[in-house]
């Protein structure tokens, strides 16, 4: 069994070699962090090591620095687990692959067409890619600083990955080692997030411990008493859980039995969700959920809608009961949460939130219609200190686009997504069957958008990288059923075989 659906099989998932040694990397890879902390030169010549790993991969074979490269982003979590002196290995690894991508297809002319995607999509991205060159050097302008423009610059670049993926997402091994990252990135941070949440409830941790500094400065994470020993564990690499859910959960939506692996893979997803307790991914799953019952049976939807809604109680309620020592079901947190959004002032984080909103719309009006550039920043006063603090930290994605890019950039911002959303829209319903796919990727697109009203999700590296995803499977033509789109129907082919086997 050597092509991609075998990945789904209960062996191949659960048991296959590479699934561990996966899983051992991105636990590895945190705990060999947290003891690096602050040993700079060390982390220096590991990340040398693992560059010069790279390269040799890239060249014995380009499509092993690609997974090498692939890895990074599901396994790394922020991506700052290990620095060399001061570039983190993600940026690294993206500046040497692109580097060594563009130096190949330059020099082997005969593929330089691998440099240009032929279709309408790539050339709004080129609009919007000029539009982004424009507010980075529009900010240095206008004195926002180098550093800060850059440090909002960087995520833009992955836009540049669309050329890999687009030319390489194809190939079995490619499906197949991706959805091994899939699984292994879903397991491994149910298990981080269990694994934290267990330290500070039991008491074995106190908030401002040497752990949650590195949780805090490396991992870029929150560890957040919320009361009742429940504590929230919030992570940046989460931003992809919601989609992943909904990508599962449209699978689900097929009229058929399904492998239970799938349900293992909701289960881990929404345990994330519970101990991350965002309102905004909440309301994302919830708006992406409605999003999938365009091209579901309405009986199928409402199964697995609420089943999601089942499962997560369960695990909510359940873990705190036991992190209070069964003196508390987490409803009333839950509550409150949401009663925070009718009533800022009740909660620190959405009150600051609101006050934020003054500063924003004084610095959208001061250039509406050029924008201030990347790197801008706003000074606000603090509702809890009521001290002045300058921040470049907006909370409201939109408005910040707004802020740096103006009307101009954020128009042909809106022009790709609109087109991206009609592409998409348009794929599903070219497929007369085999379209759950499809719809769990605008399910989890519409969620990417619903997120960015307060958070900068949509340009987060995390964020650009499912853009990039999804631009992948929209630009190949469905017309000619290409690689990608005859493998997604023997995936759920050999799916439907083995469910029925068992």
């Amino acid at each position: 069994m050597s092509t991609f659906q075998s990945i789904l099989s209960k062996q191949s998932i659960f048991l296959n070699k590479q699934t561990v040694l996966l899983l051992f990397l991105f636990l590895a890879l945190r705990i060999g962090s947290f003891f690096l902390f602050g040993h700079s030169i060390i982390q220096g010549f590991i990340v040398f090591g693992i560059i010069m790993l790279f390269a040799v991969l890239y060249f014995l074979e380009t499509h092993y620095g690609w997974y090498l490269l692939l890895g990074e982003f599901f396994l790394g979590g922020s991506g700052n687990f290990l620095e060399f002196f001061g570039l983190s290995i993600r940026t690294t690894l993206l500046v040497t692959f692109l580097f060594l991508w563009i130096v190949q297809h330059i020099v082997q002319k005969k593929r330089r067409f691998r440099l240009r995607i032929d279709h309408k999509i790539g050339y709004a991205l080129l609009v919007f890619g000029a539009f982004i060159l424009f507010a980075a050097g529009r900010g240095i302008y206008l004195g926002n600083g180098v550093t800060e423009v850059m440090r909002d610059l960087i995520p833009f670049t992955y836009f540049a990955l669309l050329l890999p993926f687009y030319h390489y997402f194809y190939r079995e091994e490619t499906q197949e080692y991706f959805v091994r990252l899939v699984f292994v990135f879903l397991l491994g941070s149910a298990i981080f997030s269990l694994i934290t949440f267990i330290i500070y409830s039991s008491g074995l941790g106190v908030i401002h411990d040497a752990f949650y500094t590195w949780f805090r400065d490396v991992a870029m994470g929150k560890i957040t008493d919320v009361g009742h020993g429940f504590f929230r564990i919030v992570t940046p690499e989460h931003l992809l859980i919601v989609p992943s859910v909904l990508m599962i959960s449209s699978l689900i939506m097929r009229d058929e039995k399904h492998h239970r692996n799938w349900y293992v893979f909701l289960t881990l997803g929404l345990l994330i969700l519970v101990f991350e307790l965002s309102r905004t991914y909440l309301l994302a799953l919830f708006v992406g959920m409605l999003v999938l019952k365009y091209r579901h049976k309405v009986a199928n939807w409402l199964k697995v809608s609420a089943m999601n809604f089942a499962i997560f109680l369960v695990l909510f309620v359940s873990t705190s009961l036991i992190a209070s020592g069964f003196s508390s079901t987490g409803l009333g947190l839950i509550k409150g949460r949401f009663a925070g959004i009718a009533t800022p002032s009740i909660e620190v984080s959405t009150y600051t939130r609101a006050a934020l909103l003054k500063p924003i719309g004084q610095l959208i009006f001061h250039h509406p219609l050029l924008g201030n550039g990347l790197g801008s920043v706003i000074t606000f006063v603090s509702p809890g200190t009521y001290n002045y603090i300058t921040t470049n930290q907006f909370d409201w994605g939109y408005f910040e686009l707004v802020a740096e890019f103006g009307a101009l950039g954020v128009l042909a911002l809106l022009v790709l997504l609109m087109l991206v959303a009609y592409e998409l829209i348009q794929k599903i319903a070219m497929l007369s069957d085999y379209h759950d796919f499809y719809v769990g990727l605008l399910g989890g697109f519409v969620a990417l958008l619903v997120m960015t009203v307060t958070a900068p999700v949509l340009f987060h590296v995390l964020g650009i990288l499912y853009f990039v995803l999804l631009l992948a499977f929209i630009i190949k033509p469905i017309t000619v059923f290409d690689e990608t789109l005859t493998l997604i129907y023997r995936v759920f082919n050999r799916l439907k075989g083995n469910a029925s086997a068992e």
